[in-house]
């Protein structure tokens, strides 16, 4: 049935002109988003320059601070999450890993501010692969919680290069356009120097 109107419409497109039968407007996630408050139009807004130049993250893009990240796993991890987390230390400069046993996260928090990191990244894992990742800025917050999926290792892709060296990777990031998408836009970014 579809088909067959398709057809109807590209015939009375060849006769009478585009005009005749206009194109829908495609629906994507933007044009169907509901436009509201939060949504940051202008990024030379003042009240937002004032937010960021008191942040909890204004010191790195003052570059008064450099990241050191604490890097953690859940309790007994096991399966592909080590090759994982040999990915993450080559991609972020300024990683440690401390191994988890059964220390609490609490106490292991306190540890990480008193020795001087910056942020701590507790990856689980569920039936052996990375599963979600709880980022914490510290000392004071905020603490977010990211879900992974469609991971592919370096080893995994054809023509991959080899470790990276001394270059800093880029995090391209599109459609963080409303305060909270600023602000998780503004965390992730000061994980890298």
């Amino acid at each position: 049935m579809a088909k067959l109107e398709k057809l109807k419409v590209q015939k009375v497109r060849a006769e009478h002109g585009e005009e005749a039968a206009p194109k829908g407007v495609t629906k994507t996630i933007e044009s169907m988003r509901v436009k509201d408050e939060t949504i940051i139009t202008d990024a030379d807004d003042e009240e937002i320059k004032g937010e960021q130049e008191i942040d909890e993250f204004a010191q790195y893009f003052k570059n008064e601070t450099t990241p050191r990240i604490l890097l953690t796993t859940n309790r007994r991890p096991n399966g592909k999450i080590f090759h994982f987390l040999k990915e993450i230390k080559s991609a972020f400069h300024g990683v440690e890993y401390y191994e988890r046993k059964n220390h609490q996260i609490k106490t292991m928090i306190e540890e990480a501010k008193e020795k001087g990191f910056t942020d701590l990244m507790l990856f689980y894992e569920k039936m052996g692969k990375p599963h979600s990742l709880i980022l914490s800025h510290l000392p004071d917050g905020p603490t977010a919680t990211f879900r992974i999926s469609s991971i592919k290792l370096r080893h995994n892709i054809v023509n991959h290069s080899a470790a990276p060296g001394d270059t800093n990777p880029e995090l391209i990031m599109n459609n963080f356009d409303t305060m909270l998408g600023h602000r998780i836009g503004r965390m992730l970014a000061c994980l890298f120097p």
